[in-house]
């Protein structure tokens, strides 16, 4: 077997018992502690749904209308879309700063304006590629009626 194969394995043996194992013996103790000095008493009440401090109005399994979870697919969607684009707004100013890191003022004394500008230009079209897809996803799902209620 070959030498960096054998460290692979190595590594992958301390992980499990390392970790894996130690973790599941806690897991483990502690479900048996919960059996053995647990507090159990059952009754009808206790496995009743609990809403609200009144007596259940129907059974627990109530269907969802699938129109919540569609406006919850397209609520992390664009939640999703503000949390990238809010760190890009704030840091538009150092993009060729963060691009070139310490080289930063050895490339701007040596560069042409068309570097430059082509150095700066990077973010706003990668940006824009992004809101370009974001917003061709956001018309067809309004084209599809995804965002009207009542159909």
């Amino acid at each position: 077997m070959d030498q960096s194969a054998l460290q692979i394995i190595q590594i992958i043996l301390f992980v499990v018992v390392g970790f894996a194992l130690p973790a599941l013996g806690m897991i483990l103790l502690a479900w048996v502690l919960q059996l053995a000095l647990g507090y159990h008493r059952p009754n009808t009440i206790k496995n009743q749904p609990y809403e609200c401090g009144m007596k259940p109005f129907q059974e627990a399994l109530v269907q969802f209308d699938i129109r919540y979870y569609l406006y919850a697919l397209l609520f992390i969607l664009f939640d999703i879309e503000v949390i990238f684009i809010i760190p890009w707004l704030l840091a538009t100013d150092n993009i060729p700063r963060i691009l070139l890191g310490e080289n930063f003022n050895s490339v701007i004394s040596t560069a042409n304006s068309g570097t430059l500008l082509s150095l700066k230009m990077i973010g706003p079209i990668e940006i824009g590629i992004f809101l370009v897809i974001l917003t061709t996803g956001l018309a067809y799902a309004w084209k599809k009626g995804a965002l009207e209620w009542e159909q």
